[in-house]
């Protein structure tokens, strides 16, 4: 009965990732047309949010949501191991050695001490300032995680804006 189960799911989540790519297209081209001012990945952000929240509610019980539920359970390994690699490369493709000699040192004083002092504010806010009884170590791995930024979103958003190459060199 369980092999049953699972055969009838296998289709339906192939469905997932075609609709999410259907709805990055058409959020896409109403930004890009008629919302300039509003960011894409927030509003995808807030799609996905939402379709989670309602399968997860109950409140949607159809194709979509056994597909959306197919991928809840899915093991953060496999992400990173598809789709890391791909951006990487692309983040690796276009640096512009030039600027990447020039900006060297600047570059390694944000990179490391720059997240380094990140850290170590956002532990001592968890520490002292949140209610929990946080230990020393539960607080820093806190600041580890929220001071680590994501270069490649970052990087495709100054592209989108149209930022100097310099300063897109910093970020990435």
């Amino acid at each position: 009965l369980l092999e049953e189960e699972e055969e009838l799911e296998a289709p339906f989540l192939v469905l997932f990732p075609w609709f999410v790519n259907a709805v990055g297209v058409v959020v896409f081209f109403l930004i890009t047309r008629f919302f300039h001012k509003l960011p894409y990945t927030g509003i995808m952000f807030i799609i996905g949010m939402v379709m989670g929240i309602a399968v997860e509610l109950g409140h949607m019980t159809d194709q979509l949501s056994e597909s959306i539920a197919g991928y809840a359970d899915i093991d953060s390994e496999l992400i990173f191991l598809v789709f890391l690699p791909g951006l990487l490369f692309n983040d690796a493709f276009q640096v512009n050695f030039h600027l990447f000699v020039v900006g060297f040192w600047q570059i390694m004083l944000l990179a490391f001490p720059g997240v380094l002092a990140g850290t170590t504010l956002t532990a001592l806010v968890g520490f002292y300032v949140f209610p929990f009884g946080w230990s020393w170590n539960l607080s820093m791995t806190f600041g580890a995680i929220l001071a680590a930024t994501d270069p490649v979103a970052v990087a495709a958003l100054l592209n989108e804006v149209g930022a100097p190459p310099r300063l897109k060199m910093h970020i990435a």
